[in-house]
């Protein structure tokens, strides 16, 4: 048997006003979105991956702060300064200074509109 990726699921507040961010922020695209009242919505990256945004339940509470960093989507771009620099004009606010990491990659964070980490990341050659 093979298991391949078919989607990963972010819970939102307002999975419609999320989805919208990705499309006009990061210029991610809408893929399919049900009829009816408090559907998800599936968006696209460039390379095909899928990402649907769903209601978070009521009752349920986002941890707070750091916390969620632990799980975050990480966006590969092939030039760091420029992507930082279309990010911070499109509005985005970096949560902290841009650092190395090994193979002499560079990574920075921010937030989408709900709280959700992303990690921006430039990797001049893939390590795997």
């Amino acid at each position: 048997m093979n298991f391949n990726i078919e989607h990963l699921g972010i819970m939102a507040e307002n999975p419609r006003f999320l989805a919208d961010w990705y499309i006009s922020t990061l210029g991610f695209s809408e893929l399919f979105q049900p009829e009816g009242e408090g559907m998800p919505v599936f968006i696209r990256d460039g390379n095909g991956v899928t990402l649907e945004f769903f209601s978070k339940p009521e009752s349920y509470v986002f941890s707070g702060g750091d916390l969620r960093k632990n799980q975050h989507l990480s966006l590969s771009v092939p030039d760091f300064d420029r992507a930082v620099a279309e990010l911070e004009k499109a509005g985005v606010c970096f949560n902290d200074e841009p650092f190395t990491i090994f193979m002499g990659g560079r990574v920075r964070f921010f937030r989408d509109p709900e709280g959700n980490w992303i990690h921006l990341i430039y990797r001049p050659e893939m390590p795997w």
